[in-house]
């Protein structure tokens, strides 16, 4: 059970919260209830003097709490870019690849291989091609994907 000094400290705190808009004021406020209910049947001094010792307690606790962990203005952080994750661009040109429906198949393939690191003799090789031929299809394959990806950027 409450004694009558505990409730009328714990009366006299929430009515300076619901007059208070200040977030600090507020979390002293909220420490300070804390504190009174850890002990809510202490009857051995008045309510006044009871509210006034747990909100000086509850000011020494969040003063501490700002030298471990100071506050900073949020002004200073949006002008901060994060770092981009360098493999971005390369997921977004394999998923280009993989759902753009004008690019042939034949050329999917070879656009996403040339996605993947491979080069014309590497083509050239895995498809049994002469070089100049495989190059004529890298060629042809890279000017139909910056097309569709012009066309695609411009209708985004």
């Amino acid at each position: 059970m409450i004694s009558h000094p505990v409730e009328g400290a714990i009366l006299a705190l929430q009515k300076r919260a619901l007059d208070t808009c200040d977030t600090y004021q507020l979390d002293r406020i909220d420490r300070a209830l804390d504190e009174l209910l850890r002990n809510p049947c202490d009857d051995s001094t008045p309510a006044e003097h009871r509210a006034r010792s747990a909100m000086g307690h509850a000011y020494e606790v969040l003063e501490r709490r700002k030298m471990i962990a100071p506050s900073i203005s949020l002004g200073v952080l949006s002008s901060e870019h994060g770092a981009v994750d360098q493999g971005y661009p390369l997921i977004e040109i394999h998923e280009w690849l993989r759902a753009e429906p004008g690019i042939p198949q034949s050329q999917r393939v070879v656009l996403q291989a040339l996605a993947r690191g491979d080069d014309a003799e590497t083509l050239a090789t895995r498809q049994g091609l002469p070089l100049l031929r495989a190059r004529e299809r890298v060629s042809r394959a890279r000017k139909q994907a910056r097309q569709l990806w012009a066309a695609s950027v411009q209708a985004a």
